[in-house]
């Protein structure tokens, strides 16, 4: 594989960021003469710590990146904090899923076999019922396919399964039964990345 581009990509980043660095590009001081040059505050929803950041977050991210960039350029004071969200039920939810797995399927689980016939004329059916619905809708409103949550599990049905397909290592996989664990697991890889 080709990695000339990727590497030139990664010159040209440590390059910048040791300029920034030495030139405190990101570091601000109080105005010494006493002048209150204008504020922008930037804040968006933090990345919620149930699992590994993704283009989301990056694309969110970012547009409040360039403005804080654009402001501190005019000579703005700029706020842009940035943190982790986690806290609430999903992870609760989640951790219990995974408890209950356990508890139902053995570690590491071993799930019943889906016939995937019968799932594939079920989807059949269901494809052909929002085919109908379609036909019947008003075309100037938008209604998502499917929730947040069906669009992160994909095809996987089984929490478990939604780890391994986020990356986590099979032998990882258990000490989520745990809510607490959660908190420990995905920050670092998300301060990382």
């Amino acid at each position: 594989m080709a990695t000339a581009r990727r590497d030139l990509l990664l010159d040209i980043q440590a390059k910048s960021q040791k300029k920034w660095a030495d030139e405190k590009i990101f570091e601000v001081s109080a105005p010494r003469d006493g002048s209150k040059p204008p504020k922008f505050f930037g804040n968006f929803p933090y990345p919620y710590m149930n699992g590994m950041l993704h283009l989301g977050h990056a694309f969110s991210l970012s547009k409040l990146e360039f403005a804080s960039a654009y402001h501190r350029l005019k000579g703005d004071e700029v706020l842009f904090p940035f943190a982790f969200h986690c806290t609430g039920m999903p992870i609760k939810a989640s951790a219990d899923k995974i408890k209950n797995e356990i508890a139902k399927y053995g570690n590491p689980p071993v799930f019943p076999v889906i016939d995937e016939a019968a799932e594939a004329e079920a989807a059949a059916q269901k494809a052909a019922e929002a085919a109908e619905a379609a036909k019947n809708a008003d075309p100037t409103k938008f209604a998502a396919k499917k929730s947040k949550a069906v669009a992160k599990a994909g095809t996987a049905t089984y929490q478990w399964d939604i780890m391994k397909s986020s990356g986590v290592p099979e032998s990882e996989i258990p000490p989520f039964a745990d809510p607490y664990h959660w908190l420990d697991y995905f920050p670092p890889p998300a301060k990382r990345d």
